[in-house]
């Protein structure tokens, strides 16, 4: 049985998952504005132990897929945007001291197209491209039944590349990338400067409110949408 870790910049996810690839119990919590790595490793702990329990499991193993430049071979976060104080922590050593197993980090993008080639939409297959979108954009792929890596392991973030040198600033520093023109808190943030202050819901914009709105028919909420559609179709003809 293994415990299954996905660390995000808005929430943290936890599960069991047998050799057959199914899921036995999982879990999950906020991350956290400003998460200290202390609270959210305690966090991580506290689910796995939990969905062990609740799936009457031993843990075998633990695999994490993170959010950021990870370093899949020392087990170390890179400079994670989305949680700067998680920077050069190391949970690859800290759970397998934690539960005496081993224990693998990789990319989220990257883990997830390790798991759409394994179990899902990309079994059998040779070459997939695997993209997650939520509080960022990224991306793993698959080429010729090996997970790809860049240069001295380097990951491709697909999540900036450049749409509109004139666009919104991203947390990478450049400005007008995929990520920071279409993931949930780009869609939020865009559609609060416009909506009026009576708007509906003022205080609940996300990404999944505004598709709501959009197919209500609220104009604004359809227009963000739009927008987004085409900000995808161009990262296609790139």
């Amino acid at each position: 049985m293994i415990g299954a870790v996905d660390i995000g910049g808005t929430k943290l996810a936890v599960g069991m998952v047998d050799e057959n690839g199914v899921v036995r119990s999982k879990m999950d919590a906020p991350t956290g504005t400003g998460s200290t790595y202390a609270s959210g490793l305690e966090n991580i702990t506290n689910m796995l132990r939990q969905t062990a329990q609740e799936a009457r499991a031993e843990i075998t193993g633990i695999g994490i897929g993170s959010t950021g430049p990870v370093d899949p071979l020392s087990g170390e976060f890179g400079e994670v945007d989305f949680l700067p104080e998680w920077r050069r922590k190391n949970p690859v050593q800290d759970l397998a001291k934690t539960f005496g197993v081993r224990v693998a980090l990789e990319n989220d993008g990257d883990a997830g197209a390790l798991g759409e080639a394994g179990w899902g939409a990309g079994r059998g297959k040779s070459r997939l491209i695997y993209l997650t979108i939520g509080t960022g954009i990224g991306g793993g792929i698959i080429l010729d039944g090996q997970l790809y890596r860049g240069v001295d392991g380097a990951h491709p973030e697909v999540g900036h590349q450049v749409i509109d040198p004139t666009g919104p600033l991203c947390s990478c520093g450049f400005r007008g990338c995929w990520e920071a023109l279409a993931a949930g808190p780009a869609m939020a943030a865009w559609f609060q400067s416009l909506a009026p202050t009576d708007a509906r819901h003022q205080h609940e914009f996300t990404a999944e409110r505004i598709c709501k709105l959009a197919a209500d028919g609220d104009p604004l909420a359809h227009r963000r949408w739009s927008v987004r559609r085409t900000t995808w179709a161009s990262v296609w003809r790139t």
